[in-house]
């Protein structure tokens, strides 16, 4: 499985990233939360991810949530406005990790309101929208790579606790 350059989760070995090594019952979990996200789910949002030949089931969501790149996280502030920003974020032992930059506004969303929203996409419309709520892990500020000034930059882990997903294949081509 491709990763990040820069890893989310420091010290992992491919296999502890990698569904067919995780214990049954993360695997287990995460296929409870896909079935009753896929039961409960609104009308629109059935109609878009409910095509039976495109249902992903859990370790596949898993492997093309963790191959994609970048995915969008959104959280909400205390005024209530959204705020978005691309992020890296995967799946470990079945526990979804993400990181952000220390002093991203989003960081400050979560302080005050730990729910947030992620998703990607793929190749022929294959997408997944991951709900759920955050939380900073204690003393994980790291460095990270400079940006565009070319000053230093740290980063913070966070943990992500799943509550829904909506995940599908792409289209056959």
């Amino acid at each position: 499985m491709p990763t990040c350059k820069q890893p989310i989760v420091t010290n992992l070995t491919t296999d502890e990233r990698d569904p067919a090594n995780w214990p049954a019952a993360a695997l287990q979990k995460l296929q409870r939360i896909l079935n009753h996200s896929r039961t409960t789910a609104g009308h629109a949002v059935q109609d878009t991810f409910q095509h039976p030949e495109r249902l992903m089931d859990a370790e596949e969501f898993v492997r093309f949530w963790n191959t994609t790149r970048m995915k969008a996280m959104a959280t909400v502030g205390a005024s209530g406005a959204p705020h978005i920003a691309p992020v890296h974020a995967e799946f470990v032992n079945g526990t979804l990790r993400s990181t952000i930059f220390e002093t991203a506004l989003r960081r400050r969303d979560l302080q005050t309101n730990p729910r947030v929203s992620l998703t990607t996409w793929g190749a022929n419309g294959a997408a997944a929208i991951v709900y759920g709520k955050a939380r900073e892990i204690p003393e994980s500020l790291r460095e990270s790579r400079t940006g565009a000034t070319g000053g230093p930059r740290r980063t913070v882990s966070l943990e992500i606790k799943v509550t829904r997903v909506y995940a599908m294949r792409g289209r056959n081509a």
